[in-house]
């Protein structure tokens, strides 16, 4: 069934391309590729630009408008509401009212730890048809209502977007990157950013956001990654209990061939082998495995290659289109996906 897909969300025109690899595009991209006909609203950069003095805020109840205005000359089978604030859910009860063919789906990659976050999801969850989030397990029961499904769904992989291939480079200028926000003292990563620093030689490691290095974007970051052998992937905040959790730079380390350090907490050792990802227990066992792959070169580029072609096999973003698709209009399932597909239900 070929649909009409109105994709709300922030598509950082702001950033001048700084933000190719974000992963709004590479769904659309893979709704795409399923044969979809897909229109992106960028909601924040639509709200800046209906304003006089291009201030986002004054141009949030104009975005509303010209949204409402979108799905009524568009006419969409399917809307995908990403992070998007600027949309009221009055807005997306409006679209229903006009349009009660459509099925709404909310997407959203940030943690459930954090309050805010859960805040923003509950804000939609008595309007929409699926909730989607970037966490497994049971604490995704609590947005569950009669009208709505949940469910898991991974940070997707785009091959035209994740091109690299880390593992041919033969003499990487880093041995490790980690590539993060600015880190704040006394968190976790900012921890054990100041530890593998002083724990290995000075220009083996390339730490983004800490001690005045700042975070990059664009095609200096994918190159950075490119010239790199292994990647340390530890989000922020790292829940205990969150399965299956992680910002989407575990798609751009296993996407562009780096092999992939993480913590075994997160449980991704149920979907990846240990010949695929290098699964660490703690902050002394992260050590021992890099001081390890260090000297290791062969093993590490092979695990980097492997974790590179089963990430993308099962992480395509069509393939995650295809589960979104199903899920959200009730069909069965037309494959055995290798991520959690516990629907949460009322």
């Amino acid at each position: 069934m070929t649909m009409r897909v109105l994709y709300v969300g922030n598509f950082n025109e702001k950033a001048n391309g700084g933000l190719f690899y974000d992963s709004n595009r590479k769904l659309a991209n893979g709704f795409i590729r399923n044969g979809h006909q897909v229109y992106q609203f960028s909601d924040r950069d639509i709200a800046r630009s209906s304003s006089w003095f291009e201030s986002r805020k004054f141009g949030i109840l104009p975005a509303n408008k010209r949204l409402f205005e979108t799905a009524q000359n568009f006419w969409p089978d399917l809307i995908i509401i990403g992070h998007s604030q600027q949309i009221f859910t009055k807005t997306l009860k409006k679209i229903k009212k006009a349009l009660p063919h459509v099925k709404i789906i909310v997407r959203n990659v940030d943690a459930i730890w954090h309050q805010d976050n859960v805040d923003r999801i509950m804000s939609r969850v008595d309007v929409v048809d699926a909730v989607f989030i970037t966490t497994a397990g049971e604490k995704l029961r609590q947005f569950a209502r009669k009208n709505n499904v949940v469910s898991f769904f991974p940070n997707v992989m785009d091959k035209t977007v994740d091109s690299g291939q880390s593992f041919n480079n033969p003499d990487p200028e880093y041995r490790l990157f980690y590539g993060m926000g600015n880190a704040r003292e006394g968190t976790e990563r900012h921890q054990v950013a100041s530890r593998l620093l002083n724990h290995f030689p000075e220009g083996s490691t390339k730490i983004l956001g800490i001690n005045g290095v700042p975070p990059v974007n664009g095609i200096t970051y994918q190159n950075l990654i490119a010239n790199a052998r292994m990647g340390l992937n530890l989000s922020q905040g790292e829940g205990l209990d969150d399965p299956y959790y992680s910002s989407d730079r575990m798609a751009h380390y296993m996407g562009n061939g780096l092999m992939t350090l993480i913590h075994r907490r997160t449980q991704f050792d149920k979907i990846f082998k240990d010949e695929e990802m290098a699964f660490y227990e703690d902050f002394d066992d992260l050590i021992k495995k890099i001081e390890y792959f260090n000297l290791h070169d062969d093993e590490a580029r092979e695990i980097a290659q492997k974790g590179w072609q089963r990430s993308h096999e099962i992480f395509d973003a069509q393939r995650v289109a295809k589960y979104l698709v199903e899920v959200t209009f009730r069909e069965p399932l037309s494959e055995e996906y290798d991520w959690p597909t516990e629907l949460f239900t009322v």
